[in-house]
């Protein structure tokens, strides 16, 4: 009985002494999960593709915040014009919006993001500010604590994505986020100073596939084309060079 006794004690220490297996498991994934803050359909490809694919490769959690409803683009009146050419009827906003946030899931999945990754927060296209955006953050932080957390520069000259780096920079400087990256839009590149996220030719079909999500017009099925019609030189610019350029906090 002694010896049995001695036994299990021996064995409950060194079951002390043994890693968790499935805590360390669970650390490993969350600190491989990063979150992509997007303001608009398209911009996931346009400036933040390739790096979004570069992330999934490495074996990332990759989820993408949309922040906006896209409903404000002018491409609203191209489209219809197309539309009426062609014998449909014109699209209301709310046609417009649904329709835009379709060629977004098409293009996140051409990407290689699974559809539960996918997050959309609806607020007004062109009426963010970083507070209201500041707290979509604080959520997935408090979700994902480990996370990396990326958005537009702060520097850009549009509202929406300039408001996603301000958020994302005050939270950074409040000492609650560690690993930022802030994205340069692709039209905006040589304006800025920043690092080009590592790329590979392998990324070359991720990215065409998710170009054809925002170029198909087949108003039957309701493709329309949007993201093409709306920014088609920043489409231009994305094929003549697909990678990254981001800068750190504070640059």
């Amino acid at each position: 009985m002694l010896l049995k006794n001695k036994l299990m004690i021996v064995i409950m220490l060194l079951l002390c002494f043994l890693p968790n297996h499935a805590a360390l498991a669970e650390e490993l994934n969350e600190s491989k999960t990063v979150i992509f803050y997007v303001s608009h359909q398209d911009d996931e490809l346009l400036t933040m593709g390739s790096s979004i694919v570069h992330y999934v490769q490495r074996g990332y959690e990759v989820h993408l915040v949309l922040l906006t409803d896209g409903a404000s683009s002018k491409a609203i009146n191209t489209v219809n014009k197309r539309l009426n050419e062609e014998a449909y009827s014109p699209l209301t906003v709310k046609d417009f919006s649904r329709a835009r946030f379709r060629e977004f899931v098409e293009s996140a999945k051409a990407l290689g993001i699974k559809r539960r990754n996918m997050h959309f927060e609806y607020m007004r296209d062109g009426a963010t500010n970083a507070g209201e955006i500041e707290k979509v953050i604080r959520r997935f932080k408090a979700e994902f604590p480990s996370a990396e957390h990326t958005a537009f520069s702060y520097h850009d000259d549009h509202i929406d994505h300039r408001n996603s780096g301000l958020a994302l920079l005050n939270l950074y400087n409040l000492g609650m986020l560690s690993e930022t990256k802030f994205y340069i839009q692709n039209v905006e590149r040589h304006l800025w100073p920043g690092e080009y996220e590592d790329y590979h030719s392998s990324y070359d079909t991720f990215i065409e596939r998710a170009i054809l999500a925002y170029s198909l017009w087949d108003p039957a099925y309701k493709r329309y084309a949007i993201g093409n019609t709306s920014v088609s030189y920043d489409f231009k610019k994305l094929l003549e060079d697909p990678r990254g350029k981001y800068h750190y906090p504070n640059q």
